[in-house]
């Protein structure tokens, strides 16, 4: 009896030591990493027809936000208003989000998350959904709402990435229906897999890298993501 108990507990601790080596590499690689720049050069745009853009935080994910109308692009005609619950076109803004499909539906608060969601969103590769909300007016700058100028050559880039973000048929975006936290977000279905190496902030860097912007090497934490827009 005793031989057994001896091995159960050996082995929980082999399994503990094991789970806080990996957060512990986990950190230490996203610290490295996300001090890696690329296109260091590369400022943020001062040119008259520069295009402003926000990428948000809330300690957690992180968001894109663009015009909702430009000349390159209204997203209206790809995310239709009537899509969302409360949505007119006073509506100046729209925030792109990529995340875990199955943590977006059933976390609409932190208090909702559970422990078999959160490890099977951060070990195990799981669908994704984009997570669409239109916001009524212009961001203001702040520690955690970051405003970033942009080309429009850079602006046609980033919607190049989004878009094919969004998994598509007949060209238009997979909607899932009765979906969203408010009267004005909304989910789709998204191409690629979430896991703890690839997941929402990693999605928002790959954005800004697409566009030539400077950003991280590798993001996976929202500071790494913000460290570059400040």
């Amino acid at each position: 009896m005793r031989k057994w108990i001896y091995k159960i507990w050996t082995t929980l601790l082999w399994v503990a030591s094991s789970v806080l080596s990996l957060t512990a590499l986990f950190f230490v690689a996203a610290f490295i990493l996300s001090s890696i720049p690329v296109n260091s050069s590369l400022a943020q745009s001062t040119e008259e027809d520069a295009i402003e853009i926000f990428v948000t935080s809330n300690g957690v994910h992180t968001d894109i936000v663009v015009p909702v109308v430009t000349p390159y692009l209204d997203w209206r005609s790809k995310l239709p208003l009537h899509h969302f619950e409360h949505v007119d076109s006073s509506y100046s803004y729209i925030s792109f989000g990529w995340g875990d499909r199955r943590f977006y539906m059933q976390t609409p608060e932190w208090s909702d998350l559970t422990p078999e969601v959160a490890i099977t969103a951060a070990l195990w590769p799981t669908p994704t959904a984009m997570h669409v909300a239109y916001i009524r007016s212009g961001l203001a700058p702040t520690k955690r709402q970051q405003p970033v100028k942009i080309t429009p050559d850079q602006y046609i880039e980033l919607i190049k990435y989004i878009d094919s973000s969004f998994q598509k048929q007949n060209g238009s975006y997979l909607h899932i229906a009765g979906t969203g936290y408010t009267s004005n977000d909304t989910f789709y279905e998204a191409h690629g897999k979430f896991h703890l190496l690839k997941n929402c902030n990693n999605w928002v860097n790959s954005g800004l890298k697409a566009m030539g912007m400077e950003a991280a090497l590798w993001a996976p934490l929202p500071f790494a993501v913000m460290r570059y827009l400040r």
